[in-house]
């Protein structure tokens, strides 16, 4: 292992912040305590949705008698009858409430309205905290139930590809990936429920696998999120979120069938009894199409989906959830004229966690495991041959053990915590005998300040490995809520992404190619420094124009460098720390409601560039916009009707350089081989309700049928009829 300088101090420094006395009485400890005569108890709500405001400040009007919302959104003040307490925090009105008789002899319910500068949603940070929107300086864009089934969404690919910035782009031989602003694959980080989506060890990641069954919002964070949730996250952060479980015993079922072979269908069951809530969905789908590939009869692509939810309330403070998941998929793709190449997936993961109350603020453990086979064969048939090709079986596994803490001290909102993690991947004939284990510590604190009408944020993560060694990256953030309707934003971060096992342990050969590319353990973590500033003005609930320009530069980029013939007299390559890239642009997101109809539009301007060769990235479009229109109508139980118009600009194909180990129809001297054709998607749902309980859908992708010059993954025209049905003992 290598030397680690600093960690220690570290670690102390985190034992320090959990232990020490904080600025300011906590109100935690306040609300436990017996209430004095003559104070008041209360809550902090947000109006609406109903969920707890914490760091709120109230004032007892006429004194200097002030205290904050707990991590529960709980004060207690010193006030009596008579007295008029104000309220306020950053992302909401203010508001004066009279202490009557009435409304102090129980505990006091305070409800403030949010301010239309910030979205009445919900995002993840560290520690696997919940915040608003509106507790973050960063450019976050959650995407709930409702534009989920507005774009008939079965896989998180369908839904992500829509906003701008993000291109969905294919990974070889048979995956999709989404770029987030100019960055993909490896160097966005993929999370269910927090936690890492089964392949990454095997960079067997596909996008295009995660089901949105049980979904119940996707967060997509934009730019470096290191400090948040560790390594990958050079791009963003997508996170998929699933839904808790139902009060009233819920059943939801969907049908769907379509063009191109689409057949899909889930099953659910949700409910919860006294303290227990809990939560089973199962799904299926297929198609005659999969990633990079138009060849109808061999291609094809099967998942199965199980998700489970078991929520316990141990307490009226502690909590437990136990998650658990499966999956199991199959692709088919043709090789040549003669031969298809079968991928087979099985992968499981779940954790389980606890809550509560601890040392004045609340603390959170959460155990994950997770396991994942991967096995490619070939046949001339429809279905692979035993022991065919490179038959054997791959494994990954993975165990992360979390403990968080969180704390409301005045202004301030404490986060601070330590994870480890223990990965084995099992590649036989490809990895130093047969297996490679890595073992991963992270510390972790951040501090979010709350000054009037400003928003400080300021943490760091420190990473260390046992297979590549140590980094520690910290980010810093500004909010300033200039007046009601005009909030703006600043964010710088440093992110990285860890040399993976592949590219330190593993040796691939390719004898029919003529070479070999190998590990190197001297491999240094990716980095990268992004900067970003955006503001929101919302002069209405029912306006709103957002915009944000943004710079990442990212060195140390891992590549394959030329070291010469072998024995055997095959090439032979390295993986190496040699490249840089930028990317930079600005983005733009405008809604409105008129007359019942909501209009969303977005724009992103992107420049990505290979600071090494100079030569921009491969398929990164300049100019990506899309176009949403929504309207229901009163017709039967009602008519919604969705219209969504995508584009995506033209973009350069960058070759592999002559004498790479990979030729084809793009490789080139100079590099750049040509251009991928703009694509201009419309697609469109209706959605009628036909009882209470029963929906039918009708609708169509990609409604012009285009299908532009060079453009990899498989898409053309698709109409699909669904029906959908739920039911609710109500």
């Amino acid at each position: 292992m290598r030397p680690t300088p600093g960690r220690h101090a570290l670690f102390a420094l985190l034992v320090g912040l959990l232990l020490s006395p904080l600025t300011g009485t906590p109100v935690a400890a306040q609300v436990r305590s017996e209430t004095p005569a003559g104070a008041v108890q209360g809550i902090v709500r947000s109006r609406g949705d109903g969920a707890i405001v914490v760091s709120a400040e109230v004032r007892r009007i006429g004194s200097t008698t002030r205290v904050r919302s707990d991590d529960q959104g709980r004060f207690t003040i010193a006030a009596r009858v008579g007295d008029t307490l104000h309220v306020r925090v950053l992302g909401f009105r203010e508001a004066r409430i009279a202490l009557t008789a009435a409304n102090i002899t129980t505990e006091l319910r305070v409800e403030l309205e949010p301010l239309a500068t910030v979205l009445p949603v919900f995002t993840t940070t560290m520690g696997q905290r919940v915040i608003r929107a509106s507790d973050s300086p960063r450019s976050v864009t959650v995407l709930d139930r409702k534009e989920i089934d507005a774009v008939a969404a079965v896989s998180a690919n369908q839904l992500l590809r829509l906003l701008p910035g993000m291109q969905e782009l294919p990974a070889p031989p048979s995956k999709t990936s989404i770029s987030i602003r100019g960055f993909d694959d490896s160097r966005v980080l993929v999370l269910v429920d927090g936690e890492p989506v089964a392949g990454s060890l095997i960079e067997s990641r596909d996008i295009g696998r995660l089901s949105t069954v049980a979904t119940e919002r996707i967060e997509v964070t934009k730019g470096p999120s290191s400090v948040e949730f560790g390594s990958d996250a050079l791009g963003g952060v997508i996170n998929i979120v699933q839904a808790a479980p139902t009060k009233p015993l819920t059943f939801d079922g969907l049908l769907r069938q379509g063009g191109l072979g689409r057949e899909e269908a889930t099953l659910g069951m949700s409910q919860t009894v006294g303290r227990v809530g809990y939560r089973v969905n199962g799904g299926w789908r297929q198609s005659d199409r999969v990633t990079g590939y138009s060849a109808t009869g061999s291609t094809f692509n099967r998942i199965f989906d199980l998700r489970s939810d078991l929520r316990v309330a141990l307490s009226e403070r502690w909590t437990a959830r136990l998650d658990v998941q499966g999956s199991q998929e199959r692709q088919r793709f043709p090789l040549d004229a003669n031969f298809n190449g079968f991928i087979d997936n099985r992968g499981a993961q779940g954790f389980a966690e606890v809550q509560g109350p601890a040392l004045g603020g609340r603390v959170r453990a959460r155990a994950f495991q997770q396991r994942f086979e991967y096995q490619y064969r070939q046949s001339r048939e429809m279905l692979p041959i035993r022991g065919s090709a490179d038959s054997l079986e791959q494994q990954e596994r993975q165990g992360r053990y979390l403990l968080a803490y969180s704390r409301a001290a005045g202004a301030h909102a404490i986060d601070a915590g330590v994870q480890h993690s223990r990965r084995t991947l099992i590649a036989p004939t490809k990895v130093t005998g047969d297996s490679a284990k890595e073992e991963i510590t992270e510390v972790f604190a951040r501090d979010s300040w709350t000054l009037g009408d400003l928003l400080l944020t300021a943490g760091a993560r420190h990473t260390s490995s046992t297979l590549w060694g140590s980094t520690t990256n910290p980010s810093v953030g500004l909010a300033w809520q200039t007046t009601p309707a005009l909030r703006l934003r600043g964010n710088v971060a440093r992110g990285f992404r860890a040399p993976g096992f592949k590219e330190i342990r593993y040796t691939f050969f390719n004898p029919a190619g003529g070479y070999e590319i190998i590990g190197n353990p001297s491999l240094r973590p990716e980095s990268s420094v992004s900067g970003s500033v955006g503001g929101t003005w919302a002069p209405s609930t029912a306006a709103s124009l957002d915009v944000e320009v943004y710079r990442n530069d990212v060195k140390d980029l891992v590549d394959w460098s030329f070291r010469g013939n072998n024995a055997a007299g095959f090439q032979q390559y390295a993986n190496v720390n040699v490249a840089r890239a930028r990317t930079q642009g600005i983005e733009t997101n405008a809604r409105v409601t008129v007359l019942g109809t909501e209009v969303t539009t977005g724009y992103d301007y992107l420049r990505a560039r290979n600071l090494l060769t100079g030569l921009p990235l491969s398929r990164r479009a300049t100019h990506t916009a899309r176009l949403r229109v929504s309207r229901g109508f009163d017709v039967l139980s009602g008519l919604l009707t969705d219209l969504s118009v995508r584009y995506t600009g033209g973009a350069p194909l960058i070759g592999i350089p002559s004498g790479a180990p990979i030729t084809g129809p793009f490789s080139t001297e100079q590099g750049v081989v040509g251009r991928q054709g703009a694509l201009l998607s419309v697609d469109t749902q209706l959605r009628l309700q036909l009882t209470g309980t029963t929906e039918l859908a009708f609708g169509g992708n990609n409604l012009l049928g285009q299908r532009p010059t060079l453009w990899t993954p498989a898409f053309d025209r698709q109409i699909f009829v669904g029906l959908h049905m739920r039911w609710s003992a109500q």
